[in-house]
């Protein structure tokens, strides 16, 4: 069966996805003896392990990870929800895109990428004919430099399979950090008292 690019991309991102599993103890059927082992955490992991072939008494080399906290997951979007509601300026984005956006400017876990300049310059050239006319974009177009590529800064996906609790917990208190700063105090007395009740217990501690 040929499969679509769509089709291709989902199977490879699932193949890279982390099956969650649960520490449990258990009865060994045969033995009776008890033991502890890892058990798939959600029918969706369990599919994971259909699909890899895993096999019950096979051996299987693990790389054990600590999971996300799903409540300071949840918690960031209610801050970011926060800032919606309260900051001028802030009140067309949704809870997410609000996130990225403090993510951006605070710049914790962002990463700078190449891109393909190609489309900016042809915007350019192209505003510039539109104000200026034609010559001017004949003469734009001659003496920019060849750009190929610009640096962009690019925010890290917040999904659980793409960044660790870890790095999470540095992206929390350096979007916190940057609140704290930048807006704080453009927020009214109990917006900002709800900010710091929701943010101050989590933070990590600094030494």
């Amino acid at each position: 069966m040929t499969l679509t690019p769509a089709a291709k991309k989902i199977r490879a991102k699932r193949a890279r996805r982390p099956v969650y599993s649960v520490l449990l103890r258990a009865v060994i059927l045969e033995t009776g003896e008890e033991r502890a082992g890892w058990f798939a955490a959600h029918p969706m992991d369990q599919r994971l392990c259909k699909d890899r072939g895993y096999r019950v008494g096979n051996e299987y080399r693990l790389d054990i990870k600590e999971g996300r906290a799903g409540w300071q997951h949840r918690l960031i979007h209610k801050i970011g929800g926060l800032m919606v509601d309260n900051v001028e300026g802030w009140e067309q984005l949704d809870c997410h895109s609000a996130v990225k956006q403090l993510q951006l400017e605070s710049g914790v876990c962002c990463e700078m990428v190449e891109m393909d300049a190609t489309p900016v310059i042809a915007a350019v050239l192209d505003a510039c004919e539109q104000l200026l006319g034609a010559g001017a974009k004949k003469v734009l177009s001659a003496v920019l430099p060849v750009i190929k590529t610009i640096p962009v800064k690019r925010a890290e996906s917040l999904a659980f399979d793409e960044m660790e609790q870890d790095r999470f917990q540095l992206l929390f208190d350096g979007i916190t950090e940057h609140i704290g700063k930048r807006y704080s105090h453009v927020m009214l007395d109990a917006v900002r008292a709800e900010f710091w009740k929701m943010a101050g217990t989590n933070r990590r501690a600094v030494a």
